[in-house]
């Protein structure tokens, strides 16, 4: 095995355990992160200690994993620097105002979805999330968007290898029934999640698109399911939403 290959096998390991402990949601014991990464007892020491040494990772008090300062930094430079979220800030803040409702920009990271920004509801009930968390495509609004925006042939290969698993009920876990409704948001130009993603919640999503068949990102709007009026009132002002920002960002329509 090269020495190149081996340099990238320990990166992608270290970058597993780092995800690892982001997703945990809450600092992470040894034994809890020993258990979750299948790697050996003197290898995750090993990875660990590089990780704390470059201040991605940070002990606690009572020796748990947690992300650590300088990996915020570098997340919070990201995210200044990142085109897409700069230029939809006004008009995502436009949006919520428009619909009353939180409003979510997501891009994507794999098979799943990124939270970049959030535009809190000015309501005493809404829903709860957070930038950065990841989201999977099949079950929610700003996934089945971006499945939308893609052509059909590319959106079936992408939706042929993802896991649908069950998040709630109501989930659509069937290839065939996401695919027909991907084609159908395609139609439409948005799509509407009834508590796919969570239980109490409906969301209204559109993609951004930069060049034909090629989003970049996708909006969401999310509403209390008790509190949702009729379709018009979001997918209007979202679709317009989305359509600023790609126009902004050189998206000249399909040819």
């Amino acid at each position: 095995m090269s020495t190149a290959v081996q340099g990238a096998q320990s990166f992608a390991r270290s970058i597993g355990v780092l995800q690892l402990i982001a997703d945990a949601g809450e600092p992470l014991s040894r034994t809890a992160l020993m258990q979750r990464c299948a790697l050996t007892r003197p290898t995750l020491y090993r990875i660990t200690a590089s990780l704390e040494a470059e201040g991605l990772i940070e002990t606690t008090g009572d020796n748990r994993y947690r992300l650590g300062g300088r990996l915020v930094s570098l997340a919070r430079t990201a995210l200044a620097q990142n085109d897409v979220r700069r230029v939809a800030a006004p008009v995502l803040a436009e949006l919520r105002d428009a619909t009353g409702e939180t409003v979510h920009l997501a891009i994507r990271t794999g098979d799943e979805l990124v939270y970049i920004d959030k535009i809190e509801s000015h309501q005493a009930v809404r829903m709860a999330s957070s930038i950065g968390t990841r989201v999977p495509m099949h079950s929610t609004a700003v996934g089945k968007a971006y499945l939308s925006a893609l052509s059909a042939p590319e959106a079936d290969a992408l939706i042929d290898r993802l896991r649908l698993t069950a998040v709630t009920e109501f989930t659509t876990t069937g290839r065939r029934a996401l695919k027909k409704s991907v084609s159908v948001a395609r139609t439409h130009g948005y799509v509407r999640e009834v508590q796919e993603n969570e239980i109490g919640i409906v969301c209204f999503g559109a993609a951004i698109c930069e060049d034909v068949n090629r989003p970049i990102a996708s909006v969401s709007v999310s509403i209390p399911l008790f509190r949702v009026g009729e379709a018009t009132r979001y997918s209007g002002p979202l679709m317009e939403a989305v359509a600023s920002i790609s126009r902004q960002l050189g998206y000249i329509g399909k040819s």
